[in-house]
């Protein structure tokens, strides 16, 4: 095995960053602007693995399921104690440990989907769902969130700012402050929930509201990024490569295999690009069988499912016609408000994995994404509406015969819906029942005891 290698920020020869567009390549600790100079496009962060384990699945995968089955014992380890870092190899290999930022991440439940949610999806597959809402500040936004600060801190950068809908916020203000960072938040005033808003406070984050979308948000953002703030939001690749731990933590659950489909709810695209880079990888050192990805979006933010469904599924050149259909939008208003994003920063990536991947673009009626985080609640799981998203956009492609009798399903859940309280109780208060005293025998005979 080969030994921990120490980080060399003054070198790209170890972790670098390569233009999705030209090629074009630089320094990751080093970048700030995180658009390639050349032709303006997005990086994706790459790293040396013949310096680790060459291209050795099984030594990777013994290693992961080595740390996995330490998680029980104390262990100041981040690679045991992190579901994100026990990947680390794969994630980001030549951080040294003691550089590492987390917050003990990551660990989520893999659960069978329950009879009520089975019935109301209709189709006989094997459905799963990973509840990534089961972190320190309540959404997958931590997978990646451990790994941008890491690199941020590494780099010597003091200060993070960030665009949000709401998760991002709470994650890049939480991290940052274990990091001893300062932290900006910028959100859509009056379109994020009372509690994604008390999150990045509790925090000790600068929070700015402004009058408009989340779009309005991550333009003034961009525009940031150029004048010298550092970002955490997808734009900076570093996130993508945390988010990847999504593919590693299913695979390692079904014995190093992937399920047919994974189902993920897209905002600004951040989701579906890990998903795609991190069964590239896999796909690289030997893994036979990847899944398809089912992309999700609400009715009021669906610009990528919009293009996609203009976009003639016959010829070559599927990819650069979607690209020359897509575009943005203003969003509606939906219960699903960390996906109301109407001009999403990571297509390219997005567009690029789904193609490669055989995948498939779904839309999700409001009625149906509120459905769905109902039946869930009542098989004992609280998920928010933008996991409603995934799911109805698994029975809708049920219902086309996409997803076919059988099939194997895993649904990406992005966040607990304990931050989204107020869309999923408005129809359920009608199962408030006010009693007129105090009285024993008055609750008795509401309970008809």
């Amino acid at each position: 095995m080969a030994k921990e290698k120490k980080m060399d920020t003054s070198s790209s020869k170890q972790t670098w960053l390569k233009c999705i567009g030209c090629g074009y390549e630089t320094d990751l600790f080093k970048e700030r602007k995180f658009r390639c100079p050349r032709c303006g496009n997005l990086y994706d962060v790459m790293h040396n693995f013949e310096l680790v384990y060459g291209e050795n699945l099984n030594a990777y995968t013994k290693k992961f399921d080595d740390r996995a089955a330490q998680i029980a014992f104390h262990s100041d380890d981040p690679t045991i104690h992190s579901g994100v870092w026990r990947f680390k190899e794969w994630i980001m290999p030549f951080i040294p440990n003691e550089n590492i930022i987390t917050l003990k991440e990551g660990i989520v439940p893999i659960v069978r989907a329950g009879k009520h949610l089975r019935n109301w999806i209709g189709t006989d597959m094997n459905l799963w769902l990973i509840l990534e809402g089961i972190t320190p500040t309540g959404s997958f936004k931590d997978f990646g969130g451990t790994v941008l600060i890491t690199v941020a801190k590494t780099a010597g950068v003091s200060a993070i700012t960030c665009a949000s809908t709401g998760d991002t916020s709470a994650m890049a203000a939480a991290y940052a402050a274990s990091a001893g960072m300062k932290c900006a938040v910028i959100l859509p005033r009056g379109k994020v929930t009372a509690a994604q808003l008390a999150q990045p406070l509790a925090h000790g984050a600068k929070v700015i509201t402004l009058p408009g979308s989340f779009d309005d948000c991550m333009r003034v953002m961009q525009e940031l990024v150029r004048l010298g703030a550092y970002p955490a939001n997808s734009l900076n690749p570093s996130r993508i490569e945390g988010h990847q731990a999504t593919v590693f933590q299913v695979a390692q659950f079904f014995g190093w295999h992937l399920p047919d489909w994974i189902s993920v709810p897209v905002g600004n695209g951040s989701n579906v690009s890990s998903l795609g880079k991190a069964m590239r990888l896999m796909k690289r050192f030997g893994l036979k069988k990847t899944s398809r990805i089912l992309g999700c979006q609400s009715r009021a933010a669906s610009p990528l499912a919009k293009s996609w469904n203009m976009t003639s599924p016959s010829g070559k050149n599927f990819l650069e016609n979607w690209k020359k259909n897509f575009r943005p939008m203003k969003v509606g208003e939906t219960t699903a408000t960390a996906a109301r994003i109407g001009d999403p920063v990571s297509r390219d990536k997005a567009m690029r994995e789904l193609v490669y991947f055989d995948g498939a673009m779904q839309i999700a009626e409001e009625r149906d994404l509120n459905k769905a985080v109902a039946v869930c609640g009542l098989d004992g799981h609280f998920v928010c509406p933008q996991t409603g998203i995934a799911l109805a956009g698994v029975r809708g492609a049920a219902k086309k015969g996409w997803i076919k009798n059988g099939a194997s399903v895993v649904v990406v859940s992005t966040a607990h819906g304990i931050k989204f309280t107020e869309s999923a109780t408005r129809d359920l208060q009608k199962n408030i029942i006010d009693a007129k005293d105090c009285e024993t025998e008055t609750v008795a005979k509401i309970l008809k005891l």
